[in-house]
């Protein structure tokens, strides 16, 4: 459990919050004063790139001071600097930013509120500087699997629709088994189009392109669904509000089905009235929330706290997944939640144990029906 958050870091993650902008405009001023060489070959709008950069440190900054966690504004800070050197900005730039970030910080914000803010500032900063070459995940090729992804990826970028699409259906038609199909195969892809973007090797439209494809490709391999009979339990899945990532929530809903759960996903983005809303309309017996960036704690909480205060939601299980809690597991608790996920297998394991059920998705001994 984390100790109990002090006024002080309270009141920073909250005006920090409130005047990102203003505060990200001061420090992007502040750096080119500082750093004039950081313009360079950025064009006329650097300071406008700067200012947008200072922004999102801001928010992760804030997010991270509101879960008592300062640890994950360091991670934040090293995956930044790697994203900074991907898109054409020089090296050492993001610790110069750091660097004018503390200074606005300390002279903006009331000391004691400024300390616990220019204290994980000062924490990154050290980090990034012992920090060596971040290391780069790709593709593994030393199994079919892991060729198939390959190949599939490698279709994705080339734009041929059809040729992926036949590539993943004929390992289903050969008898590869669903889970490994999106376990090894279609979502490592998808994982490594997403570092791709992040290192500038394609855009936009190309990652876009890539999720779509995987998209239908998903919904066609329903069909290759073992069948097993329905339990009476129903999972209802959704991604909290800000969060437009849904790949992952239809992965891990076809893996509740194919456990014999009712699963009922609501995609991405849901307003946290409508959410309590659906809790209860459909009267699930668990609740799975799905949050991608750490900007999004905040958003989590005060969701798993409105379905709380609703009937069915003081007795619903709550399960999170998503690659802002992925190495702070029980931070998801802390937030209110029941328990963490970190990928769907993980997923039906833990909803199964929560509603009483075992592996195989029979009651558990000493449990009803």
């Amino acid at each position: 459990m984390m100790e109990t958050m002090s006024e002080d870091t309270s009141l920073s993650a909250r005006l920090i919050a409130h005047s990102a902008r203003a505060l990200a405009g001061y420090s992007a001023g502040d750096l080119m004063e500082t750093h004039p060489d950081l313009a360079a070959g950025l064009g006329p709008a650097h300071v406008e790139r700067w200012r947008q950069v200072f922004v999102q440190c801001l928010e992760e900054l804030a997010a991270a001071l509101l879960a008592n966690r300062p640890g994950l504004f360091v991670d934040y800070a090293v995956w930044m600097r790697a994203l900074l050197c991907s898109r054409g900005i020089p090296d050492g730039g993001l610790e110069a930013a750091l660097d004018s970030l503390c200074r606005v910080l300390a002279a903006e914000l009331p000391a004691a509120a400024a300390a616990a803010a220019t204290g994980a500032c000062r924490d990154a900063l050290a980090t990034l500087k012992s920090a060596g070459e971040p290391s780069i995940s790709r593709l593994s090729t030393d199994s079919a699997e892991g060729r198939l992804a390959g190949n599939y990826l490698l279709a994705l970028l080339e734009g041929d629709r059809n040729r992926a699409t036949r590539l993943i259906l004929a390992a289903a038609e050969a008898g590869t088994p669903l889970a490994d199909l999106y376990l090894k195969v279609l979502l490592p892809a998808q994982q490594e189009a997403g570092r791709m973007w992040q290192d500038a090797e394609i855009n936009v439209a190309e990652e876009h392109f890539a999720t779509n494809t995987t998209r239908s490709v998903m919904a066609q391999l329903a069909r290759y669904a073992p069948q097993k009979a329905l339990h009476g339990k129903t999972i209802l899945i959704a991604a909290v509000a800000g969060n437009q990532h849904d790949l992952g929530m239809q992965a891990v809903a076809e893996f509740f089905e194919m456990a014999g759960w009712r699963a009922i996903q609501l995609g991405a983005d849901v307003p946290i009235p409508d959410l309590v809303q659906a809790v209860e309309f459909y009267r699930p017996d668990l609740l799975g929330l799905s949050v991608a960036l750490r900007s999004q704690l905040a958003t989590l909480k005060q969701t798993i706290e409105a379905v709380r205060l609703s009937e069915r939601g003081r007795v619903v299980k709550i399960l999170v997944g998503g690659l802002a809690l992925l190495r702070n597991a029980d931070l998801a608790v802390t937030l209110g939640a029941d328990q963490y996920a970190a990928d769907p297998n993980e997923a039906v394991a833990l909803g199964n144990a929560l509603v009483g059920l075992d592996r195989q998705g029979k009651p558990s001994s000493g449990t009803d029906e």
